[in-house]
């Protein structure tokens, strides 16, 4: 992956969506708190470092993640479903609600006619949902939800495209986007909302919102 520069001037954009356009990390990782019933704070520290350790990945990943680490047990696919299933009905329903992050409409608006396109952990068609909803669909090229790999869908996008990969542009908010840029040879912005730790390496351009990617636009 190319050092990002201090200007940007992408031939195509990657966005990841929640904790990137929109602020939806606290409802998303308080519902798994919610769905394994912890009140205590020192499990839900716990359960929030695996999370943040182990971002940008679908619920279903998330999911077993959890019960291995969390609770040591080793879960069948049957039953990873039957939590994914009560962990959407705690959350897909108050994800529509949460604000976007700020800046995100300006970059949108800033990047109209540069290639966007959104990559997502959420499956695909709650993620189609809540794009709907929140009117931003007419911003993207292409959006792509799990259970697609964020690796495979970078590099996709930048061959299908013809983009030269050093002018190509990933932004995220987890290491796995990060990799999956690095895999693809792109420039990469991390998103690191105020009071959320920086899970990116010192060498990463990191911004607080999206106004600070837009100063470089």
């Amino acid at each position: 992956m190319l050092q990002t520069p201090d200007r940007l001037d992408p031939e195509v954009v990657i966005f990841d969506f929640d904790g990137v356009i929109i602020d939806s990390v606290p409802t998303k990782n308080g519902g798994f708190a919610i769905l394994y019933g912890i009140d205590d704070a020192e499990t839900e520290e716990r359960m929030r470092q695996t999370i943040w350790r182990n971002g940008g990945l679908s619920r279903f990943k998330m999911l077993a993640i959890l019960e291995r680490e969390m609770f040591g047990r080793d879960p069948g696919p049957a039953e990873i479903d039957d939590l994914a299933r009560r962990y959407a009905e705690i959350v897909d329903p108050r994800v529509p609600d949460c604000a976007l992050i700020a800046g995100a409409e300006t970059v949108l608006d800033r990047l109209d006619g540069t290639p966007c396109h959104l990559v997502s952990g959420t499956p695909h068609e709650v993620l189609m949902g809540t794009v709907r909803a929140k009117g931003l669909e007419r911003h993207f090229r292409s959006i792509t939800g799990s259970p697609n790999v964020k690796a495979e869908v970078f590099a996709r996008i930048v061959a299908a495209g013809g983009h030269d990969p050093a002018r190509s542009l990933a932004i995220g908010d987890s290491l796995t986007e990060l990799e999956a840029a690095r895999k693809a040879g792109m420039a990469f912005v991390g998103v690191v909302s105020e009071g959320l730790p920086n899970p990116f390496p010192p060498d990463v351009t990191v911004v607080g919102d999206l106004h600070g990617l837009a100063q470089r636009l």
